[in-house]
């Protein structure tokens, strides 16, 4: 009997840290399938207005992008969440613009690589962020201090979404940037700025985070 080919029954504890930043570190994988944990679940948003300041937008303090140039804007949405867009000089049927920088931190990208089909992709900086980006989820950890020595991660989410004519897909560059491709598709439709072409949303659960994002 090939024994080495068959899978045991009994749950496997997984060594989660080096995997998706999805998963807590205590999980257990049956299998059925499921996902069982023993940490508590967390609320789904945090009451962090995000902020451009300085060329950073963060949370509450946390750092999402650093370098952050002049002609970004943002729109507030909620406590957690809001609207990064950019404006430019020239009107175009498709712009690429500079949202900011992104170092050392790690994400999972939902990409499009084909017409019909996405997948994931994970990395640690802008350069690791595919073209046709659909869905970019950043994990934002927070320097642990003498008065706070066990910060909690938070979580980051990107959502390219459609700005009047304007339809938006994320896209990371060689200087670990993070860009927004926003498009008509027809040459006669042009404009200068999209003010809303990404949804952002911040939070310390990411499967509520998605979810509640989504609606």
């Amino acid at each position: 009997m090939a024994m080495a080919a068959c899978t045991s029954m009994r749950a496997l504890q997984l060594k989660l840290n080096n995997l998706s930043p999805f998963l807590p570190a205590n999980g257990k994988i049956f299998p059925n399938g499921l996902l069982r944990t023993g940490c508590r679940r967390h609320s789904m948003f945090l009451k962090a207005v995000p902020v451009v300041q300085n060329g950073v937008l963060s949370f509450n303090g946390t750092e999402a992008l650093v370098g952050v140039p002049d002609n970004v804007v943002i729109t507030a949405g909620s406590d957690s969440s809001a609207f990064l867009g950019a404006i430019s000089t020239q009107s175009s049927s498709r712009h690429v613009f500079k949202l900011g920088v992104i170092e050392d931190a790690r994400l999972l990208s939902l990409f499009r690589f084909k017409i019909w089909w996405m997948i994931p992709r994970v990395g640690n900086s802008g350069r690791d962020i595919p073209v046709e980006t659909q869905m970019l989820l950043l994990e934002a950890r927070e320097e642990p201090t003498s008065e706070e020595p066990n910060r909690e991660t938070k979580y980051v989410l990107f959502l390219p979404i459609l700005d009047g004519e304007f339809r938006s897909s994320l896209q990371g560059n060689s200087a670990d940037e993070l860009e927004v491709c926003v498009e008509t598709g027809d040459s006669a439709i042009i404009a200068s700025a999209s003010p809303k072409a990404v949804f952002v949303n911040f939070g310390d659960n990411p499967f509520e985070l998605i979810k509640e994002s989504m609606k």
